[in-house]
């Protein structure tokens, strides 16, 4: 017969603390392929030690291990694994089943490790559990199966890839006399049928009797070797042959495996994932939730902006810097003011289309409308005089809705716009319509400080809704008028000029023209367009301002994914020592467990990013309508989840498991398979 296994020289030394332990001791032994051996001794004598020699799971201090032309002793570990995998099939004393896994899934673990497909490794477990007689038991967990069905079990798993060498640890110890002849009865059949090569340890005599050469050890060595001649000539279910279906072993566990397999996971503890996971919702609602009213803002701006056009460029006058321009009571003196004949200038301009002059009042101005009868204070809305062109206001961002006349339009502007406020209030006390006050004459009060009065006559143009009570929007003619009074300077524009100039360029390709000629004229121009980019980098940053507070919520998430992920270490321990003997290699396991903190990122991520949106939605709606009542409307979505967020949030979600779960995946790929499948 061909020579399976050969042992030169072995030994084995374990350091206890400062104690040497010597497990084996110059073991020189030859075992032929097909041959039935039982190692038998008292505790301790090195049998376990051996078998995890001839398995792959430890290595010698010293001497050579070949198995099957293999060296085991400087075998790497991906050899040993590929050893483990292909070659030996282990049988456990305690079973070492996964308990959350059934009897058909346990059995197909080793080809799910192959990277095997579904169907093709349920067949194979099927065919070996019907060989083994567990048929009727394919859907039970361990616990629901006895100990004599979670042995044979453990059998069917061991020879699940058709290895050539089987090694059984005590494979009766649990079991009862009955079933533990049973158990033997069915590990000699397999002997003789499959020729393979089959090594047990035992205590029992007559489990040892079943072997074709009994190998006795004492305290590491080979004492005396037993030839029993008890091989059967003829087997009971000789003619029971298992078929050998052709199975093509990849190397590694496919993608969805490991997916159903990291779901299978986290559903073993679900209130302790679900809280973990919780962690990571939070952290994703906050940056979801956050970040998409930065990004609504953005895209409001950006929308009223190109509403207004980006043609637009707003000029204004230069002042000294030493100034003392918080004076109400005096006038700052511009380098160059922006007089009539200026604003003419630009409008004989090829590339300008319109020029609106802005003209500011001082903001500690008392008017008063007096209008048939009715009088009431009022103040300016926007401080422009002008309801659709004049930054600063709210009537800047959103056209007006006019309820009744025409707003005022570009260029020097005329009359009065009530707004919806003071309007009511009109209609209320004279028993109008708004219709009835369109080109209405009506008076403008103003008072000074020191308490003298003035009448300014206007014209009703129009009543729009607008925000705030007792508003109106007056035009550039009246402004002017004001103004002269107010500061006794009958010449205001031609000495002081107006605030601004909002100059329209025929196109955005004529504003770069308009900025150099303001340029040249020793005025400050700036377009829309700059002020547009201005205050989209604004934004950006206080969208990264935003989702900075969530990303820290989810980095403190991280804590609990590596706690979690810890914990689950130290419960499946032993289970990681299994994976190991079947042939689970490092990264498999590593894979694995970095595949179950992954998967809670996610889950965190998806839901966060659903309840982010709502929450986003839901605070976006109470203040639409709290702006609503105040009077403000047209303003769009204000929290907007783009797929960027989502995707970029489920990302950093799966991130986040990642970095959680990889030094503990890492901790567990690096256990000794020995010590784990000790571990209770």
């Amino acid at each position: 017969m061909n020579t399976a296994i050969q042992l030169k020289d072995i030994c084995r030394q374990y350091q206890l603390g400062s104690t040497e332990v010597r497990a084996l001791n110059k073991i020189d032994l030859e075992i032929d392929q097909g041959e039935f051996v039982a190692l038998v001794g008292p505790s301790g004598s090195g049998k376990s030690t051996l078998l995890n020699l001839l398995g792959g799971l430890d290595t010698p201090t010293r001497g050579e291990v070949n198995v099957r032309s293999l060296a085991l002793h400087q075998a790497t570990e991906k050899e040993l694994t590929i050893h483990r995998r292909h070659n030996v099939g282990f049988i456990f004393q305690t079973f070492n089943l996964i308990p959350t896994l059934t009897a058909l899934e346990n059995v197909a673990l080793p080809l799910m490790l192959s990277g095997v497909q579904r169907t093709e490794r349920e067949v194979r477990a099927e065919e070996l559990l019907a060989r083994v007689g567990l048929t009727h038991r394919l859907d039970h967990r361990p616990t629901e199966m006895s100990g004599g069905e979670q042995q044979r079990a453990a059998i069917a798993r061991a020879l699940v890839n058709d290895p050539k060498i089987i090694l059984a640890d005590e494979p009766t110890g649990n079991l009862d006399t009955n079933t533990g002849s049973e158990v033997m009865d069915l590990l000699r059949d397999l002997n003789q049928e499959r020729e393979v090569t089959l090594i047990i340890v035992t205590h029992d005599p007559e489990v040892a009797a079943y072997a074709d050469r009994i190998i006795h050890l004492r305290d590491g060595e080979v004492i005396n070797i037993e030839t029993t001649n008890q091989k059967p000539e003829n087997s009971v279910h000789q003619n029971s042959k298992i078929s050998k279906s052709m199975i093509s072993l990849k190397e590694g566990i496919s993608f969805r495996d490991l997916s159903r397999t990291a779901i299978e996971n986290l559903r073993r503890r679900p209130v302790r994932n679900i809280l973990t996971a919780a962690g990571v919702l939070i952290g994703i609602v906050t940056l979801v939730a956050m970040v998409s009213f930065g990004v609504g803002v953005q895209n409001e701006v950006n929308r009223n902006f190109q509403a207004i056009g980006l043609e637009n460029v707003f000029v204004s006058p230069a002042f000294p810097e030493d100034e003392n321009v918080f004076d109400p009571f005096s006038i700052t003196e511009p380098e160059q003011p922006l007089t009539p004949e200026i604003a003419a200038q630009f409008k004989e301009m090829p590339d300008v289309q319109s020029v609106t002059p802005i003209l500011n009042l001082p903001s500690n101005i008392e008017i008063s409308l007096s209008y048939n009868g009715f009088s009431a204070p009022i103040r300016l809305s926007g401080g422009f005089g002008n309801d659709q062109r004049g930054p600063g206001g709210p009537d800047f961002l959103t056209p007006p809705e006019m309820l009744a006349g025409s707003p005022l339009g570009e260029g020097d502007s005329e009359g009065l716009i009530l707004l919806d406020d003071i309007a009511d209030q009109i209609i209320e006390e004279l028993n109008l319509t708004n219709k009835d006050l369109i080109n209405e004459q009506a008076t403008l009060i103003v008072r000074l400080p020191r308490g003298e009065t003035k009448e300014f006559p206007t014209t009703i143009r129009g009543v729009r809704q607008g925000p705030g009570s007792r508003r109106v929007d007056l035009g550039t003619i009246e402004r002017t008028a004001i103004k002269a009074w107010w500061y006794g300077r009958p010449d205001t524009l031609t000495t002081d000029g107006y605030d601004m100039l909002i100059v329209r360029a025929t196109d955005e390709n004529s504003v770069e023209n308009v900025v150099d000629i303001a340029n040249e004229m020793n005025l400050e121009a700036q377009s829309l367009g700059a002020i547009l980019e201005l205050a989209n980098r604004v934004l950006t940053i206080l969208q990264v301002l935003l989702g900075s507070v969530g990303a820290l919520a989810l980095l403190v998430a991280t804590l609990g994914v590596a706690n979690t992920m810890m914990m689950a270490i130290y419960e499946r321990t032993k289970e990681i020592g299994i994976l190991k003997a079947i042939g689970a290699t490092n990264q498999e396991v590593r894979r694995m467990f970095t595949a179950d903190a992954v998967l809670l990122g996610l889950i965190g991520g998806f839901v966060g990013v659903i309840l982010g949106t709502l929450l986003g939605r839901l605070v976006d709606w109470a203040g639409h309508q709290y702006l609503a009542s105040e009077g403000v409307t047209g303003i769009g979505q204000m929290s907007i989840v783009p797929p960027w967020l989502a995707i970029g949030a489920l990302i950093f979600a799966g991130f986040i498991g990642v970095i959680g779960g990889i030094y503990p995946a890492t901790r567990a790929a690096r256990l000794d398979p020995v010590e784990a499948l000790r571990h209770e």
